[in-house]
Formats: C-alpha cells, structure tokens, sequence
C-alpha cells in the first residue's frame, strides 16, 4: 500500500516537468515568429520609403521635332586688326600695273605650251606635229606626198623567205590573268640583210608585245629584192598565243 503512494508522487512531478517544457518551447516559437514578422515588415516599409533612382536614356533622331526651338547663331568672329586687313600697296602705281601684265603673259605662254595641236583629218596616230596627211612613216622631209622610203617596198609575208623564227613564249602574267587565245599583229621593218630593225605590236594586249617584239627581233629573212637589187622590206606578221 504505502510502495503505491511513492510512484504516484513521481509520476505527477514528470507529467508538470514535461508539461512545463512544452509551453517553454511554444512560447520561445511564438517569439521567434513575431521577431521574424517584426523584421520582414520593418524591411518591406524600408524599400517601400526608399527613393528609387531611373536611369536617363538620351534619344536621339534624324528629324528635327516642329516644336524645338532654332539653335542659336553661331557667335560673330572676332573683328580683325585693322593693320593685318590693309595690304601693302606699291609706292608706283605703274610699276604694280606693269607686273600684272607681266603675270599675264607668262600665264598665256603657259598655256599655249599645255594645249596639244589638234589633229588633222586623215593623219596617222603617233604622227609627226607638222606632217603631211598620207606621207609615209620615217619619210624625208620635201619627199613626195604617197611615196614609198627610199629603198623600201612593203611585202606580204609570204613573199618573204624566212630563215630563222623564233617562236615567243606566253607570257606569266597573262596566265594569271586568264587572257586566253590571243592574236597579234606585228609590223616588222628589215634592212637588206634580211635582220630585222624595228618591230612594232598592234591588236593584243600590251603585256603581249614585249614578248613579240622580242621573239622578232632575233628572226632572220633572205635579202628582201626589187628585182636583183637588195632593198628594205615592210611585211606585218600574226604571232598567235595560245596557253598550253
């Protein structure tokens, strides 16, 4: 009976302890929880006060608004010495007209040694300034109009027997420049040892005609002759490129 009374006693002390325990922690959860709120709310009314900062964009366009007001006229310059605005004036009048036309002349002469004679009607490109229409390329002066160079005679090239050929090769530059076929036209002017003295290169681009002229230089024909007599012979050539 009296071993009962004992643990009844314990059994109420650790149901108070537990009791009391449990109201501490729910009462430390409350407080914890309103400090919380008391934070975010003090925090929320902060931002809300606090001034908000924009960010300025300048626009800009091509027209002008109607509504804007005229820019202000640039400000006038600065008025100048009147010492630097005076020019200095001869002490002789004469002698300041005099240079003028001096200045003049020379101004004339300039010019007429720039201005090219004009051509004439039926003259040859590269002519001689004061040849006659229809004279004959390294003719004497006092010849007569249409005459042939004394001692030469133009042939057809196959009226010519040549020698020696010297074929030319394609030049690089036109395979670089995808040039493709092409066909020149050379005048070749032989002395009467049947050497040729002067070539020059017509129809086909000029990076051709080093290379033509150079090839037919080194040819080589029998003496051109009038009959028996050795003359200088005039005959035009095709020298046809084609890349290989």
């Amino acid at each position: 009976m009296f071993d009962n009374i004992g643990k009844d006693l314990d059994e109420e002390a650790n149901k108070r302890r537990a009791a009391s325990f449990t109201i501490t922690l729910f009462g430390l959860a409350a407080v914890v929880g309103v400090t919380i709120g008391i934070t975010a709310w003090t925090a929320q009314q902060e931002l809300m006060e606090a001034p908000v900062e924009m960010e300025m964009v300048e626009l800009s366009t091509d027209e002008q608004l109607p509504d804007a007001p005229p820019p202000p006229p640039p400000p006038p310059p600065p008025p100048a010495a009147a010492a630097e605005e005076q020019e200095e004036t001869p002490d002789n009048p004469d002698e300041m007209v005099e240079e003028v036309q001096e200045l003049k002349e020379e101004v004339k002469e300039d010019m007429k040694s720039d201005v090219k004679p004009a051509g004439v009607e039926g003259g040859v490109e590269g002519g001689v300034e004061g040849g006659v229409v229809g004279g004959v390329h390294g003719g004497v002066e006092g010849g007569v109009l249409g005459g042939q160079l004394s001692g030469l005679r133009v042939f057809h090239h196959s009226e010519l027997e040549v020698k020696k050929r010297v074929q030319p090769e394609y030049p690089q530059s036109a395979r670089e420049l995808n040039l493709g076929d092409q066909k020149c036209l050379a005048t070749v002017f032989i002395d009467e040892e049947g050497v040729p003295y002067e070539v020059s290169v017509d129809r086909c681009p000029v990076v051709f005609h080093a290379g033509t002229k150079e090839a037919l230089l080194k040819w080589r024909w029998y003496p051109p002759k009038d009959g028996r007599n050795r003359i200088r012979a005039q005959t035009t050539i095709a020298v046809v490129y084609k890349p290989q």
